[in-house]
């Protein structure tokens, strides 16, 4: 009998403390707390705002606030409502739109070409690029947009474009003259640019180092616009653009 009551004894000795044990294991991996911490990692989730798409260009964002820009860099910023074409070239004002007689009265000549000609017939809803010099030799690109639904000749259709198409500061023996749209020059530095202009509503990267910058006049009509084109590593202007169709 005491055999017997010495081994129970010893058996309860040996498995009380494992079985204690064993609770302490099982309340550290308390199923319940496991569950209250994934709520709350979801609940965080829920909280956090997905971020907008904004422009990745990292060299607009010198001269501009480019967070305003998604991911093509368009950008709901548009001229003022007033906006008025205020343009002189080669020493003399240029009106938007034009025509071939403003540009004759002005003292512009028409450079003919076996393409372009003053007879030349424009066919309905197309355009045409010509070229005018003046008396200094300065040249300036127009294009010339038929909107009948007939052909017309292209004395009788309006120029809704004009291009300076070099800077002569950059282009040694360049045929293009001296240059102001809305105080936009020769001379400016792209910083000139966006003060004169504000912030463009696109802009678009050619190369590293060669961006254009694109304004329009409303979100509806975007052929409507100034298009400046410019040197990132020299900070100038090369080529400027104005419209209004």
């Amino acid at each position: 009998m005491k055999k017997v009551l010495c081994v129970c004894l010893i058996l309860i000795a040996v498995v009380l403390p494992v079985l204690s044990g064993c609770g302490k294991i099982e309340k550290e991996y308390d199923s319940s707390e496991a569950v209250t911490v994934l709520d709350e990692r979801d609940n965080n989730k829920k909280d956090t705002a997905i971020p907008e798409i904004k422009s990745a260009d990292r060299v607009m964002s010198t001269f501009f606030d480019i967070s305003l820009y998604d991911e093509e860099n368009y950008a709901d910023i548009y001229l003022p409502d007033d906006f008025k074409y205020k343009v002189t070239y080669s020493g003399t004002g240029i009106s938007m739109p034009s025509s071939y007689k403003d540009m004759v009265k002005d003292n512009w000549t028409l450079v003919e070409t076996p393409d372009i000609k003053s007879d030349s017939k424009i066919m309905a809803g197309e355009t045409a690029t010509a070229v005018f010099s003046d008396s200094y030799g300065k040249k300036i690109t127009a294009v010339f947009f038929n909107e009948s639904t007939r052909s017309q000749a292209l004395i009788s259709c309006p120029i809704v474009k004009f291009s300076v198409e070099e800077n002569f500061k950059y282009k040694t023996g360049s045929q293009y003259g001296q240059f102001w749209v809305n105080g936009v020059t020769n001379d400016s530095a792209i910083t000139d640019v966006v003060d004169c202009l504000g912030a463009p509503s696109h802009f678009y990267s050619v190369s590293d180092n060669e961006y254009y910058l694109d304004y329009f006049l409303n979100a509806n009509d975007r052929r409507s616009k100034i298009t400046v084109y410019i040197d990132v590593a020299n900070d100038g202007v090369t080529k400027i653009e104005f419209s209004k169709y």
